[in-house]
C-alpha cells in the first residue's frame, strides 16, 4: 500500500531530486514541494481517466439514478401571457418541457425560472390543475443526474447495458429508459483512496509525475517528452493488461485440468 508521499518521492528520486517529507506533502512550503503537489492535483484526474475503457477496477463504482426531471405539478396560475407552473424542479430557462395530464398538454420552452418550485411557459391560461411536467429535448426524452465522477463509463437497466445515452453537463441523457438507470462511473479524484491504488496504477502514476516534473521542475523538455513517450507506449498498456487480470474468467477448456489428473 503506497502513500501520496511515497508515489511523489519515487518520481523525485527518478529525477535525482531531493525527496519530500510527509510535512512537505501535507503543507508544501518549498518550491519543489509546491510544484510536485500542483502536478499531482492535475495528473491524478488525468490518470484516472487514462486507462481501461471501463475504468481502473479500483476506481469504478455504481450509481443508481432516478429520472429527476419528471415533475408533479401542484398548480397552474396565470402570469400575463404566460402560465406559472408550480412544482419542485431542476429545469433551466431554455429547456424543453412536456406537459401531460393537464389542460395544456404539449411541449413548451421554459421561458423563465423564478424559483426551484415554479417555472413559466407561454400558453393561454384556461384553468388551474395538476399533472406532470417532464424535461425533454429534440434528441433525447429523459435526463438523469450524473454522479460526481471523473467519467461515466456505462449506463444499464436491470443489468442490460443501454447504448443510447450521452453526457451533457451534469446530466446523462437517453431515450431508452424513463424511470431509473444504473451508472458505472470512475470516482472523482477527490473521492479515491490512495491506499487502494494497485501496484500497476502506482507505477504509471509516479512515471507520469516524473514526466511532468522533468519539465516543470527540472526544466528539461526533451527528458519530459521522452518519459511521456515511453509511458504511453509501454507502461500504460502494461498496466491496463494487469488491471484486466483482476477479474474472474470462466475456463471453458478444462483439458489442462484433466491432463493433471
Amino acid at each position: 500500500m503506497s502513500t501520496k508521499a511515497q508515489i511523489i518521492n519515487k518520481a523525485m528520486i527518478d529525477l535525482g531530486e531531493k525527496i519530500l517529507t510527509d510535512a512537505d506533502v501535507a503543507s508544501p512550503s518549498t518550491n519543489p514541494a509546491k510544484v510536485a503537489i500542483a502536478s499531482w492535483d492535475i495528473i491524478l484526474p488525468e490518470m484516472l481517466n487514462t486507462g481501461p475503457e471501463e475504468g481502473w477496477k479500483f476506481a469504478v463504482r455504481k450509481f443508481h439514478g432516478i429520472d429527476r426531471d419528471s415533475i408533479t405539478i401542484a398548480s397552474i396560475a396565470q402570469n400575463g401571457t404566460d402560465i406559472t407552473i408550480t412544482g419542485t424542479h431542476t429545469l433551466l430557462a431554455g429547456d424543453m418541457v412536456l406537459l401531460e395530464d393537464t389542460s395544456y398538454d404539449d411541449t413548451y420552452d421554459v421561458k423563465a425560472i423564478s424559483t426551484t418550485v415554479s417555472f413559466d411557459v407561454t400558453a393561454t391560461f384556461v384553468a388551474t390543475g395538476t399533472g406532470t411536467a417532464k424535461w425533454t429535448s429534440e434528441e433525447f426524452a429523459y435526463r438523469f443526474a450524473r454522479p460526481t465522477s471523473t467519467r461515466v463509463v456505462k449506463v444499464s437497466v436491470g443489468g442490460i447495458e443501454i447504448t443510447d445515452w450521452k453526457r451533457q453537463g451534469e446530466y446523462i441523457l437517453t431515450n431508452q429508459e424513463d424511470t431509473e438507470v444504473d451508472m458505472d462511473y470512475i470516482l472523482h479524484a477527490d473521492d479515491v483512496t490512495i491506499g487502494n491504488f494497485p501496484p500497476h496504477f502506482v507505477d504509471v502514476m509516479w512515471r507520469r509525475l516524473s514526466a511532468a516534473l522533468a519539465f516543470d521542475l527540472v526544466q528539461n523538455r526533451e527528458l519530459s517528452d521522452s518519459k511521456l513517450n515511453v509511458l504511453e507506449r509501454i507502461y500504460i498498456p502494461r498496466a491496463i493488461g494487469m488491471d484486466n487480470r483482476e477479474t474472474y474468467e470462466k475456463e471453458f477448456d478444462n483439458s489442462w485440468q484433466e491432463f493433471g489428473h
